[in-house]
């Protein structure tokens, strides 16, 4: 039909097709770049017969400064433990558009990592698909997820997306779960009862990024506007009247940023997302990212509950340091304020978690015995 009134002007007909075609070779060009970037990315590890690798699959590239952190801290712990792997990372993207390909080039004694973070539920299904879809596809292989939180949401969305996962997890014996939190240690060991859970903290706290040589000049509120959010506009406002009796510059910001973020920046962006940290006198914050950036470059922080157990889940592994506090009345953030004010400088120390993370390096550990 389209076609048909587009033919009724020769002028508009050849036009549109002019466009069309331009369109197509310009997607066609940034396919073939994209595919010429992937190819040379994977060549660079320089395979040999025999060598061993660990494919961290499904790494992002979108602008959530917390799931970049998780990619890297993912890969420095695997690089850290096991110097003779290749440790090799492919995108989401990557993975769904060149899917054969990875299938090809893992082979049957590779292992496969799944990014963390708190994406196992019907909230961000995309992501739950990609896993299904690699847990699906690569039934002999190891396969790790790396820490996550568990949240399926009591709909019927909710109940039948849990279901589509115990299936599929259920099929895969060499798939391995680990929980980033009590609660979801206990959701996946009632519902996926074939797999192996573990139980450690968020795979950034294996990271320590504290810099005593920054001048702290602020006070940074990461709140979120998101699904995730619950804090309003009006206690975002009684918030900052407050936190001005105390500190003269008040800055918002955020975790997430506006653009896309390739591999070959996303080192930088997360330094500088640190930075603002370590620039920081005092975090106030609801992103669960926000709280463990302020642990691990050393920063007062004042955390704020969400709608779900993803925070109050990592603070129960964090409790214990002195510039950490967890805020469930927001009426009490003035008497944290002055708590925070008075505590001396501590170094974060992540001894607490090699124990747990060790459990991680065991799994991985047999597969050579």
């Amino acid at each position: 039909m389209i076609k048909k009134i587009l033919k009724s002007n020769k002028h508009l007909y050849d036009f549109s097709l002019r466009s069309y075609q331009w369109v197509n070779r310009h997607n066609f060009v940034k396919m073939l770049k994209n595919k010429k970037d992937f190819l040379n990315h994977i060549e660079q590890f320089n395979y040999v017969e025999k060598q061993k690798s660990v494919y961290c699959l499904i790494e992002p590239e979108h602008g959530n400064i917390g799931d970049i952190a998780l990619a890297y801290a993912q890969k420095k712990f695997l690089m850290d433990n096991f110097p003779d792997y290749n440790i090799v990372d492919i995108t989401a993207r990557e993975y769904n558009h060149y899917k054969k390909y990875v299938k090809r080039l893992v082979k049957e004694k590779d292992i496969i990592v799944l990014i963390g973070g708190g994406s196992l539920g019907d909230q961000y299904i995309e992501h739950e698909n990609d896993r299904r879809d690699i847990i699906n596809n690569f039934p002999q292989n190891l396969i790790i997820s790396f820490p996550q939180s568990m949240y399926f949401t009591n709909t019927s969305k909710g109940t039948l997306e849990l279901s589509n996962s115990k299936k599929c997890y259920s099929n895969n014996r060499n798939l391995v779960l680990v929980a980033r939190d009590k609660i979801s240690f206990g959701l996946m060991k009632e519902n996926f009862t074939e797999n192996k859970v573990l139980l450690t903290p968020d795979i950034v706290l294996y990271l320590n990024e504290t810099k005593t040589d920054y001048d702290r000049d602020r006070v940074s509120l990461f709140l979120r506007d998101d699904v995730e959010g619950i804090i309003d506009s009006e206690i975002k406002e009684n918030l900052e009247n407050t936190v001005k009796k105390y500190f003269e510059y008040v800055e918002y910001n955020d975790t997430k940023i506006n653009k896309a973020v390739p591999r070959n920046i996303a080192e930088d962006e997360l330094t500088k997302m640190l930075d603002y940290f370590r620039h920081s006198k005092l975090v106030i914050t609801d992103r669960l990212h926000g709280m463990i950036f302020s642990a691990i470059t050393s920063t007062p922080c004042i955390v704020l509950s969400n709608y779900n157990h993803k925070i109050k889940g990592q603070y129960e592994w964090i409790k214990h340091l002195d510039n950490i506090v967890f805020c469930e009345n927001v009426d009490e953030i003035e008497k944290h304020i002055k708590q925070l004010l008075n505590i001396p400088f501590s170094e974060y120390d992540n001894s607490y978690t090699l124990g747990y993370y060790k459990q991680i390096i065991d799994v991985i550990s047999r597969v050579d015995a």
